[in-house]
């Protein structure tokens, strides 16, 4: 079982990899060399199911051809993931809307499988009419939005599609509303603590 695990691992770090470096956009290209220089220590992570795994099926129909290689490829992988929340009800930061609708899985960073202290990166998935409340962290974040649309706050609204790219700088202040469709971002952090727990104003 262990291969297996590993092998559905090592696609999707090939997938990332492949993705970040094909990438035009320079603030992706920002992060190619921590995602190139991830590390070099895998553990096995096992696979843990949330309701928002089951939703990038339906964002396959929501991406842009640049970013469908990379949407199929998590949705391919989605059994095997290690689903994640960041919050809890406990935290009263979020609403019942995103803990009901959101979920992430890492494929590079500090809880692996491909573990790191240098950067993360991994897949988000959030349903619709989700609000994300606005929040900072010191790591530096770069979205690449893989399917479907949120409005997004970074000082003000701006509204980015499937193939667009969001950046947010270190301590900047944001957050982000799905519309009607679910959303699914492919993120990087580097810099700053990865699993630090986000400031809400």
């Amino acid at each position: 079982m262990t291969d297996s695990i590993e092998a559905a691992d090592r696609r999707l770090l090939d997938a990332i990899q492949s993705f970040v470096a094909d990438h035009p956009d320079p603030t992706i290209q920002h992060f190619h060399g921590s995602i190139a220089d991830w590390g070099d220590r895998w553990v096995e992570t096992p696979p843990r199911h949330l309701q928002a795994a089951d939703t990038l099926t339906d964002c396959l129909a929501l991406t842009a051809p640049e970013t469908h290689d990379l949407t199929a490829a998590f949705d391919a992988e989605k059994s095997t993931r290690n689903w994640e929340q960041s919050y809890t009800s406990a935290d009263n930061v979020v609403g019942d809307d995103m803990l009901a609708g959101y979920g992430f899985a890492e494929v590079i960073g500090k809880h692996g499988p491909f573990v790191s202290e240098r950067v993360r990166a991994g897949i988000g998935v959030w349903g619709p009419h989700i609000d994300y409340p606005p929040h900072r962290h010191a790591a530096e974040e770069v979205y690449v939005v893989v399917a479907g649309s949120a409005e997004f706050e970074l000082g003000e609204p701006v509204m980015r599609r499937a193939g667009e790219v969001v950046y947010v700088p270190s301590m900047l202040t944001h957050g982000f509303r799905t519309s009607d469709q679910p959303l699914a971002v492919f993120y990087i952090w580097q810099a700053g603590d990865l699993r630090e727990k986000s400031s809400f104003n």
